[in-house]
């Protein structure tokens, strides 16, 4: 059976990865997700990740922080890459893959889904707008958990736990790839690689 790794800059990266790699291919993870906490570790690795794809195909997970996701696969991927290694970037971060299913994350939040950005590829700081939201949510522990009680333009103690919550949960994929133009890219490469290997 097919087996995948799947990698993630972050937890909220590794968390939509664990989703992709589910509701696409249906295969089994090779070992538990690997958060590399941060993306500088995750380009320091990269060349190890890689190695990774002889056995098994990879899913890496990455934002772009309003780079240009060309010019960033041409920096941290060697020339010939293994057609199993997949790196995605979210653009411009991993929040907007989960605002563009607006719909849940409104329901989620609690607030009016007319304030959910409907294009959150083009949100010029993604994570900065998911804070908004969380402010105005009508459900206390989320105003409270999801944003930083010393500095509102910051995240807080619970912003991962509720947001792996939420993509775990509530996220829905075929929803969001109607609004987010990097998903939707994400989605038909990840596709493809299921169809070479059947």
């Amino acid at each position: 059976m097919n087996q995948i790794y799947v990698i993630g800059e972050d937890v909220l990266c590794c968390a939509i990865g664990e989703r992709l790699a589910r509701d696409i291919l249906g295969w089994p993870l090779a070992q538990p997700v690997i958060n590399k906490r941060g993306v500088t570790n995750l380009v320091k690795d990269m060349q190890r990740h890689i190695g990774l794809a002889r056995a098994h195909a990879v899913l890496c997970i990455a934002d772009t922080d309003r780079g240009c996701a060309k010019d960033l696969r041409n920096r941290w991927l060697p020339a010939h890459t293994p057609e199993r290694f997949l790196l995605r970037l979210a653009v411009p971060m991993i929040e907007s893959w989960l605002m563009a299913d607006h719909k849940a994350l409104a329901e989620f939040f609690g607030v009016a889904d007319s304030v959910v950005p409907r294009n959150p590829d083009d949100e010029p700081n993604a994570k900065r707008t998911m804070l908004g939201l969380a402010r105005r949510s009508r459900r206390r522990i989320l105003r409270e958990e999801v944003v930083s009680t010393f500095d509102p333009s910051k995240p807080g103690t619970g912003y991962n736990t509720h947001l792996r919550s939420y993509v775990a949960t509530n996220w829905r994929l075929q929803e969001a790839v109607q609004r987010s133009p990097s998903l939707e890219r994400a989605v038909r490469r990840i596709d493809e690689l299921k169809i070479a290997d059947s």
